[in-house]
């Protein structure tokens, strides 16, 4: 004859994941949900899967960077050229889409930049200064055909190849 099942929790309360808490049914002992106690009781685990510790950086307000400022400003000229009437409209919102100026783009719009009078034409030479338009810097994008004399603070060395060999300078 076998010998009876002794059952040792018998008669307590909370052994066993007892009716009465309900945190265990059917989910196992799991510790948390989540990401919870990854770096305590699951640390070993968040080692094994990649999980990274620390601080992962900062974006600054878009109201502070210092490229916000910069589009902002030139967003602001353009729209006083315009009230002023040294802008007509199609050339307003050429340039008021593109928050950095290209060779190329500035090759485009030179003839209607001179007929507005912001822009002279000496020969064959067009002299420009991007600062009476709020651009602070040529990018050397797009290709050049005409000789362009350009004033700006900023110009990237491609930029200014490219004027060179056109017959301009910067």
């Amino acid at each position: 004859m076998p010998k009876p099942k002794i059952k040792k929790i018998r008669g307590t309360r909370t052994c066993g994941g007892g009716s009465h808490k309900n945190n265990r049914s059917g989910r196992g002992s799991r510790g948390g949900a989540g990401k919870a106690g990854m770096f305590k009781h699951k640390y070993i685990k968040a080692m094994k899967t990649g999980y990274e510790i620390g601080k992962y950086g900062f974006t600054r307000p878009k109201s502070i960077r210092l490229d916000c400022k910069t589009v902002r400003s030139i967003k602001g000229r353009l729209r006083e050229l315009r009230k002023e009437g040294k802008l007509d409209e199609c050339t307003y919102r050429f340039l008021y889409s593109r928050p950095e100026l290209n060779v190329g783009e500035l090759d485009i719009i030179i003839d209607n930049l001179v007929r507005l009078g912001i822009a002279s034409k000496e020969g064959d030479v067009y002299s420009i200064d991007l600062s009476e338009l709020g651009y602070t810097k040529l990018l050397g994008g797009g290709r050049v055909r005409k000789a362009i004399r350009v004033t700006v603070d900023h110009v990237t060395p491609r930029a200014a190849e490219k004027i060179q060999q056109a017959g301009g300078a910067v």
